[in-house]
């Protein structure tokens, strides 16, 4: 009876123990095929998610004290450029001269303010100092041609112990300039662009736009320079600005011209038919014959190089709206030659 019962105790453990190991292997499978699961849901490199700052704190930026109002030769502008030149690394755009997003030229040393004269003692007019454009680029799949975005970030710097600080002339192209390569790099991720897209933060426009000049005359050596067009930004956004204007006066940018306004009439935004003569980057691309526009306020001359030009002047949801349909009219018009 003794050993039935034995015999029976063993046969109940050697039960037990071929149960548990199975049970192992099949707890085994599922974790193996999990894995499997999660390797191919997973991608193999995620890339970290960048903040890159809004058009509100890229404005505020460039217009603090510490940028002093971005005067070309000083401290503040040399820090606006290192700003935006993070700002273009951290988007993840090429650069296009080199390996640096800053363009060096040599520029006329004129006209300092009592505070950068100090800055400056070594320098006497008429000598020149290296200062920088920053520039980068998304890769296009025909490197023969470009559509170059820009925007100045010099101002005027400091007169009579004010701040000129330049929200409206032109840290709010800037802000704009920066969400529109934003954008447009996480959509070229999902599909490449025909055309080079080039983003040109300009300095010494204030000085006869001695940067865009620099940028024209370097890119000569570039595929995409016999077929590059430039859309300039420069003053929009302000509350009491007015509708937005394009700067273009050549009959050779009229299709760019009539491209631009029918992408203006598509997102709702209200433009003056009334082409303004105005200073700014874009003059550069007129000069050598590149079909060129220039966006801008009917009003901006009346709020420009004021003390009065903060940050609080600006509606910032109207300048998001401009980056926004200036994004909708690249990609739009990509791979079209003007």
């Amino acid at each position: 009876m003794k050993s039935k019962v034995k015999v029976r105790i063993l046969i109940s453990i050697a039960f037990l123990t071929a149960s548990c190991f199975m049970l192992c292997l099949h707890i085994k499978k599922v974790n193996e095929s999990a894995e499997k699961v999660a390797e191919v849901e997973t991608p193999a490199e995620v890339k970290p998610t960048v903040n890159i700052p809004t058009i509100e704190n890229v404005v505020t930026t460039l217009c603090s004290d510490e940028l002093e109002g971005r005067r070309v030769f000083s401290k503040g502008n040399e820090k606006a450029a290192e700003y935006i030149a993070n700002i273009f690394k951290n988007i993840g755009l090429n650069p296009v001269f080199e390996d640096s997003y800053f363009q060096e030229y040599k520029q006329e040393f004129s006209y300092p303010t009592a505070k950068e004269g100090k800055e400056n003692s070594g320098n006497s007019y008429g000598s020149y100092k290296t200062v920088h454009n920053v520039v980068g680029y998304i890769s296009g799949t025909d490197s023969e041609k470009a559509v170059v975005i820009s925007a100045h970030f010099d101002h005027i710097g400091i007169k009579d112990g004010n701040i000129y600080r330049g929200a409206l002339d032109n840290a709010s192209g800037v802000a704009a300039l920066i969400e529109i390569a934003k954008k447009l790099k996480e959509a070229s991720e999902v599909c490449p662009f025909k055309t080079n897209i080039i983003f040109c933060a300009f300095n010494g426009e204030e000085q006869l736009y001695k940067g865009s000049t620099a940028f024209v005359e370097q890119s000569k050596s570039k595929p995409w320079y016999n077929n590059m067009y430039n859309i300039n930004i420069d003053c929009i956004g302000a509350k009491d600005g007015g509708k937005l204007a394009y700067a273009n006066a050549d009959e050779y940018s009229k299709k760019l011209y009539d491209d631009v306004k029918s992408i203006m009439n598509k997102n709702n935004i209200d433009f003056d038919e009334i082409r303004k003569m105005v200073g700014s980057d874009h003059r550069s691309f007129e000069l050598i014959k590149k079909p060129n526009i220039c966006i801008c306020q009917e009003k901006m001359i009346g709020l420009t190089h004021k003390p009065t030009d903060i940050p609080d002047i600006l509606d910032y949801k109207q300048i998001e709206k401009i980056a926004d349909a200036l994004c909708d009219f690249i990609e739009s018009n990509d791979g079209i030659v003007y």
